[in-house]
């Protein structure tokens, strides 16, 4: 596989939260979190949003997205390449790397203290 993907959640992570599903607002990490991104996809990374939106609140995040010029490839489904790989329906999203605002680790606490 020649592309690497990078995989990124949405509620407190691209933006935070305040009343599901439409209230969300930006804060300056989560504006350092949509350059990160922009920076990956300039280098070649495929982008998948992995959240559990769906239906009316999806199509919420892929709005947010577009209006913040945070380049999406894929919304919560594996790219082609996995499919290809890993078969029609593997259980998780495949990537080299992934971002949450529940992760272990220095960006995820950040999220938590600070969003």
């Amino acid at each position: 596989m020649n592309h690497k993907r990078l995989r990124i959640d949405f509620d407190h992570t691209l933006a935070r939260t305040i009343r599901y599903p439409m209230m969300v607002k930006v804060t300056p990490l989560n504006r350092l979190i949509h350059a990160y991104v922009r920076y990956k996809k300039r280098h070649g990374w495929t982008i998948i949003l992995d959240t559990l939106r769906e239906g009316f609140a999806l199509l919420i995040a892929k709005r947010f997205c577009y209006m913040y010029d945070i380049p999406i490839d894929y919304y919560n489904e594996n790219t082609v390449e996995s499919v290809a790989e890993w078969g029609e329906n593997p259980r998780k999203i495949a990537c080299e790397q992934s971002l949450d605002d529940t992760q272990i680790g220095f960006i995820g606490w950040l999220l938590r203290r600070f969003a």
